[in-house]
């Protein structure tokens, strides 16, 4: 006996660094861009347009926080249910990849050293690589799953809530920023002008946050968004001008 500990031995699993898990939340930027942005010009399109058109401070109030509340739950569903489908669809992938390594390992055995070898490893090499990773089915998958089809099978079991809140809660944010000029103690024409404005703010302001997490110059990301916005807002409003008189219809306000 000579007191000395046994050694555990360590299971090997997918590494899972801090690194992985901030850009994974600095990739969760694109939902609050895309519910802010949307926020902002779908209410922007409603409050200046069928609500203003009404002439009436209750229609906008009305009309803003309908849209308001169906937007921000609809794209909170919707990113839901998005993102269910699509750890579904990476489920599937992973079962049909476990299967066919289990029923033609040699064949997935070639293929990954062909993988390997693309990588520049000789052929012995590789083969070492991939005969090590046999032995470890969990990290075996993940390297065929990651060369063959591009998936972290880690996305599989992401079934986080974040995503779907943060779209919800972005768009109600940015919906709320058209609706304030409404709030202050000036003409409908006036509260019309300073929506715009605030939306322009608005939507510069995501743009420059967005860009806090990437190379890109804030300023330049935030004129970006800013123009984009711009050009659908300008769509919708020539679609509501020239596509209801098509129907028979007056022309739709939307937008001014």
């Amino acid at each position: 006996m000579t007191g000395e500990q046994p050694v555990k031995r360590v299971v090997p699993r997918i590494p899972d660094t801090p690194q992985r898990r901030r850009l994974a939340r600095q990739r969760s930027v694109r939902e609050i861009v895309f519910g802010m942005q949307d926020g902002i010009l779908t209410t922007l399109g409603l409050v200046t347009g069928v609500g203003v058109a009404e002439g009436e401070r209750s229609a906008v109030f009305i009309s803003g926080f309908l849209g308001l509340l169906a937007g921000a739950l609809s794209m909170g569903v919707g990113e839901y249910l998005g993102g269910k489908s699509e750890r579904e669809v990476v489920r599937a992938t992973i079962r049909m990849e476990s299967e066919e390594m289990a029923a033609d390992p040699q064949a997935e055995f070639a293929e990954q050293v062909a993988y390997y070898k693309l990588k520049g490893f000789s052929s012995d090499e590789a083969q070492m690589i991939v005969t090590r990773l046999t032995q470890h089915p969990e990290i075996y998958l993940y390297e065929m799953m990651r060369d063959e089809f591009g998936i972290d099978p880690r996305e599989a079991d992401d079934a986080s809530l974040r995503g779907p809140l943060s779209m919800g809660a972005s768009f109600a944010v940015g919906s709320l920023v058209p609706i304030l000029a409404f709030l202050l103690p000036i003409s409908m024409i006036a509260s019309s002008i300073t929506s715009l404005v605030l939306a322009v703010v608005g939507l510069f302001t995501v743009g420059y946050f967005a860009a806090q997490n990437t190379d890109r110059n804030p300023v330049m990301k935030g004129l970006e968004i800013v123009a984009f916005g711009c050009i659908v807002f300008a769509l919708s409003f020539l679609a509501g001008h020239y596509i209801p008189p098509l129907f028979g219809h007056a022309p739709v306000a939307i937008g001014g």
